[in-house]
């Protein structure tokens, strides 16, 4: 009979790292050479007073926080929702193009609807994860990860509250109030 010894080999903790993150890869402190004015925020006339608030306040903490290798354009719209080229109405988008910065839409305007079952704080909370969501694709996109398949939903999905709780512990105490996720 042949005796087989059995070990476990513990993998090293860069293999362990290796999962695919996104968000991290594009920190700052990972990538401090780069100039991090490549977001802007373009807001339409009638937005809720707050809610442009809380996108400028998270705007300045996207800067100061992420890198965006190529410029993209956010543009804050006073829809319910974003009309695609396809005519699908959707609640955010994100577009590139071959020679011009690539841009995220995301409706701000909220839907009547919605009131009965959340308080406006958390429509805001979830027009703002709208924009995460929209986010990560660009990152996908800037990585030269593939857009069209699941996994790219489920990992933009996965990052829509996950970043937005990192901007809430980094806001001051007067001001977390304001999110409350």
């Amino acid at each position: 009979m042949i005796s087989v010894e059995m070990r476990v080999i513990q993998p090293e903790a860069s293999v362990m790292k290796k999962k695919c993150n996104l968000w991290e890869k594009q920190l700052i402190t990972n990538n401090p050479h780069i100039n991090n004015q490549a977001i802007s925020f373009h807001y339409d006339k009638g937005l809720d007073p707050e809610l442009r608030r809380k996108y400028m306040l998270f705007a300045t903490w996207l800067r100061k926080n992420y890198c965006f290798p190529v410029r993209v354009h956010v543009y804050i719209l006073n829809t319910e929702k974003v009309r695609l080229l396809k005519g699908t109405l959707v609640y955010g988008s994100f577009r590139w193009f071959q020679k011009r910065s690539p841009r995220i839409k995301v409706p701000s305007k909220v839907e009547e609807e919605l009131l009965t079952d959340y308080s406006l704080n958390e429509i805001h909370n979830m027009i703002m994860s709208s924009l995460v969501h929209e986010l990560t694709h660009y990152f996908q996109w800037a990585s030269g990860l593939e857009q069209s398949n699941a996994t790219s939903e489920r990992q933009a999905h996965y990052y829509r509250y996950r970043i937005l709780d990192q901007f809430c512990e980094d806001l001051p105490k007067d001001l977390k109030e304001m999110f409350e996720f």
